[in-house]
């Protein structure tokens, strides 16, 4: 299994350059989409509530750095 979205996500909450944030959140946000969509590889109980989690956090990134 890649964790590739988990990769992205870290580099998004992680940024500290306020212009590279935005860019780093649709980054990790499509790295989730990207996730979701793999249906050959169904989400774990856990795996799942990490994205519920992540996408929370992202949401609130959002709102911050508008």
């Amino acid at each position: 299994m890649t964790e590739s979205w988990r990769d992205a996500y870290r580099e998004a909450i992680l940024e500290v350059d306020p212009a590279k944030i935005a860019h780093r959140i649709e980054v990790a946000k499509a790295a989730i989409r990207k996730r979701l969509d793999r249906q050959a590889e169904p989400l774990t109980k856990s795996e799942f509530e990490d994205i519920d989690g992540a996408l929370r956090t992202l949401r609130f990134l959002t709102k911050e750095a508008a």
